[in-house]
């Protein structure tokens, strides 16, 4: 009877955390343009990194890239010590059909020959899958970027405290706050992500003043009942579209 009584508590937080998302998205669907995305996480052996960046760039090269959508091939340069994949292929389009008419028309044989070169020369392979809820400085390309991921139980909360953050906080790259939809291990369901124009910048991400050092240290602790799961950053090696 416990065990069952835990179970029924369970399933009740995570419809909690569904309803929350669901209603986020609802809420926050008009008010500007939408990303979605689509991860392709590998696994590179050391010694095939060369290999696998030209079998990759080989084949999206000559690739017809359905209307709005584009490739990012980047390799994560710092990450924790528990996470694997040294690469990311990271589809986008700001229309939901469009990148999944680009997902289907992976196919054939020529795709079907990448693949098994591919999977050579790497140790594993995942997919993950989300969208944004918010965007700022959209049109900034920088080709540096750093991801932090949550595991939240109240999104709206969250979103709401990441957004009154910026209005006082200056960020000069591309900068979103999203949803994770799909792919996920451990419970991982909301994204930070922001790019810097260089490794300096990068260095010296943070508060630049102290009215941006007041605005981090209320987000902090308006969101410190979630879980900050990891961050990873990924360095852009070409883009394709």
């Amino acid at each position: 009877m416990f065990f069952l009584l835990i179970c029924i508590k369970l399933k009740l937080i995570k419809m909690k955390k569904y309803i929350y998302l669901l209603t986020l998205l609802f809420s926050l669907s008009s008010s500007g343009q939408e990303i979605f995305w689509y991860n392709v996480l590998l696994e590179v052996k050391p010694s095939n990194t060369s290999i696998v960046e030209n079998l990759v760039d080989e084949y999206y090269s000559d690739f017809d890239f359905t209307e709005n959508t584009s490739m990012t091939f980047s390799n994560i340069a710092l990450k924790g010590q528990d996470f694997k994949e040294t690469h990311v292929l990271s589809f986008t389009s700001s229309s939901s059909e469009s990148l999944a008419e680009l997902r289907s028309s992976l196919s054939g044989n020529k795709w079907d020959l990448y693949i098994a070169e591919i999977q050579k020369h790497i140790s594993s392979a995942r997919v993950s899958a989300g969208k944004s809820l918010g965007i700022y400085n959209q049109d900034i390309d920088y080709p540096i970027g750093q991801a932090w991921i949550f595991d939240v139980n109240d999104a709206s909360s969250f979103v709401n405290s990441f957004e009154k953050l910026m209005k006082t906080f200056n960020f000069e790259g591309y900068l979103a706050i999203g949803q994770i939809i799909h792919g996920v291990s451990n419970g991982e369901n909301m994204y930070i992500y922001g790019t810097y124009k260089d490794l300096n910048t990068a260095f010296n991400f943070g508060p630049k003043s102290e009215s941006e050092s007041k605005a981090f240290e209320t987000f902090s602790k308006e969101v410190a009942d979630e879980r900050y799961a990891q961050s990873f950053t990924r360095v852009l090696i070409k883009k394709y579209e």
